[in-house]
């Protein structure tokens, strides 16, 4: 089992002090696309005492920790306000940590654990709040919202250290917050508890191959078309991951931290559906994405790419993936979970069988240091930045009905989120006996509450097309999607069922738009379509050029009406939304007024 130092900061680090509005359009963390869907298509730190060979032995706070604890700065600095102060009226399902449970394990992280709550949420929300703010119902749900634990995201090099301007914490500033809410946590109750703080790692070269609203700024191959490779792979292991190893370790405190990485959603799923791996051929194309030979750029990152001992079908995202499980295994206290899509992706049958094909290929071999890749991988992550539903309660989900449900599921009976992963599991236990996965779910934006929505244990399962919970058009609709609201909260272990579910969690902070909706050139700043907008439009549009969207362009899924997965219309929210990862007010606001279960409640 893993076992934390036995030192703890009281250091507390201080608050941005920049406006509520820049920093909110300044995009405080990252985002990312669900690009295929289809199947087709060291001041001294007081000790705390603990047995250094029983890691069972829960540590205690000495009564010398104790008043060094009391003496930190005021609790008005923002990493333990946004956790000690909270003035809402609907009542907060927060995860607890025990009190004196070993700070790290060898299995589920989120267990027995208090999760982070970022600073910079609270900063974002409140743009939100000071706009549709009413001093009643809104700004209560806004505040509970505000107090929802969710990811980092590191979704570029330059992001580790964090903008200062842009009131965005470096990654080593945001672990100083959560050794700070560990400590103030200890100070209530008396012992010190485990603190789960989440981390997207999402830098890949040539990143989301398939799509154009989250690519990135490492090329290994280049794109066909304007091909310019700098030297990518190398830049992700030394620059970019390096710089998160460097973070993770930078001050002896941190090792008392549980740091989950969560890698590169997407990545690897592309490789699945959107090359020619897939035996029906690419599910999506692009003339922009496609070289004079027809090779697509998914599948370019396979044919023009190998390293030594690589083996097919892995290409620069497998072995990227297998540098960050090897790197981050050199930290005891890291707990890595690989990307899996969602069911509306992986789901069926065949898509399911050759991603766990390779999924288990590409974690058996990150192994070049001679230890295994299965002890290096905790699990999966499931519908990260995603819609699709934890459960569809009135859908079947058996085979026998996929006919009956065609017209909206394609032939696959992987309905919801539950049953993605019961399956997934259920295939990578099969194929790889002694490898025990957990999972986490994304359920920040699943929720889809309306009227009448049917819910889990109300009746049963059947083959009714009008009952289901999901309203998109098609399932492969990832952007910005219209009439979505927030899900359940973050909670460890919420099914007892499942043990395989390790936690819900809230990955991409609702209210963090998926991508520009809109061509900058037709709101030049002075002419009479920008004039046209209301202020918060005009914020999107200014903010559209900030240089820290390089690389970011208009995905035509982001698009309303555009024709696209199953030549059904896309159908984001007709508003004007900011790059992936810019702050989405319009979007926000109706994800809390959709949320289900009612915000203050669960189903689980």
């Amino acid at each position: 089992m893993k076992q934390g130092l036995t030192q703890w900061s009281t250091t507390l680090a201080k608050g941005m002090g920049v406006s509520a509005l820049a920093m909110a359009m300044a995009a405080c963390t990252g985002g990312t696309t669900s690009s295929s869907s289809e199947q087709q298509t060291q001041s001294s730190a007081p000790v705390i005492t603990s047995s250094a060979n029983n890691v069972s032995s829960a540590p205690v706070v000495t009564s010398s920790s104790m008043a060094t604890a009391s003496s930190t700065p005021s609790l008005a600095d923002d990493d333990v306000a946004i956790v000690a102060n909270y003035d809402g009226n609907i009542p907060l399902l927060a995860a607890k940590g025990r009190p004196g449970a070993p700070l790290q394990t060898d299995g589920n992280p989120f267990q027995d654990s208090y999760f982070y709550l970022s600073p910079d949420i609270k900063t974002m929300m409140d743009y939100s709040l000071e706009i549709a703010g009413d001093g009643g119902a809104m700004t209560d749900k806004i505040k509970y919202v505000q107090h929802q634990p969710s990811a980092i995201w590191m979704d570029s090099t330059a992001t580790i250290g964090g903008d200062i301007e842009a009131g965005r914490r470096s990654l080593v500033q945001h672990l100083d917050a959560a050794v700070a809410q560990q400590n103030y946590y200890a100070e209530q109750d008396g012992q010190i508890s485990p603190m789960t703080v989440v981390v997207i790692v999402y830098n890949l070269p040539d990143r989301d191959c398939a799509a154009f609203a989250s690519n990135g700024k490492l090329y290994e191959v280049g794109k066909p078309q304007d091909p310019m490779p700098n030297d990518g792979m190398a830049r992700y292991r030394d620059e970019y991951l390096g710089q998160i190893l460097d973070a993770f370790q930078a001050k002896p405190e941190f090792a008392n931290l549980r740091l989950v990485a969560m890698l590169e959603p997407d990545s690897y799923p592309n490789m699945i559906t959107n090359t020619d791996l897939n035996p029906d051929g690419p599910a999506l194309t692009w003339p922009a994405l496609t070289s004079a030979s027809g090779e697509t750029y998914c599948d370019s990152l396979l044919t023009k790419y190998s390293s030594p001992g690589l083996e097919s079908g892995l290409g620069v995202y497998g072995h990227g993936l297998q540098i960050a499980i090897e790197e981050l295994a050199k930290i005891d206290n890291t707990y890595t979970y690989l990307d899996i899509a969602h069911a509306g992706w992986l789901g069926w049958d065949g898509n399911l069988e050759r991603g766990v094909e390779g999924f288990i290929k590409l974690i058996a071999g990150a192994n070049t240091d001679g230890i295994s890749g299965f002890s290096k991988v905790r699990g999966f992550a499931s519908n990260t930045s995603g819609y699709t539903p934890l459960e569809e309660p009135a859908i079947s989900n058996a085979d026998g009905d996929k006919m009956d449900l065609a017209d909206f599921y394609e032939w696959n009976s992987a309905v919801d989120e539950m049953t993605y992963i019961d399956r997934f599991n259920a295939a990578v236990k099969s194929e790889q006996p002694g490898f025990n996965p957990g999972f986490i779910i994304d359920t920040a934006r699943n929720g889809w509450g309306r009227p009448g929505r049917p819910t889990p244990g109300s009746g049963s399962r059947g083959t009714n097309l009008s009952d289901k919970v999901d309203l998109r058009a098609h399932r492969g609709h990832w952007c910005n999607v219209d009439k979505a609201g927030v899900g359940e909260t973050s909670k460890a272990s919420p099914d007892s069922s499942r043990p395989h579910l390790d936690a819900f969690f809230w990955m991409k902070p609702p209210g963090e738009a998926d991508g520009i909706s809109f061509d900058v050139k037709d709101y030049p700043k002075g002419g009479a379509a920008y004039n046209a907008l209301d202020a918060v439009d005009k914020e999107v549009v200014d903010s559209a050029a900030n240089p820290i969207y390089e690389g970011k362009a208009l995905d035509t899924m982001c698009i309303p009406g555009s024709i696209r997965d199953g030549d059904k219309a896309t159908e984001p929210m007709p508003f004007l939304s900011p790059h992936a990862g810019g702050w989405f007010h319009k979007q926000f606001i109706e994800l809390i007024n959709n949320a289900y279960p009612p915000l203050g409640t669960s189903d689980y």
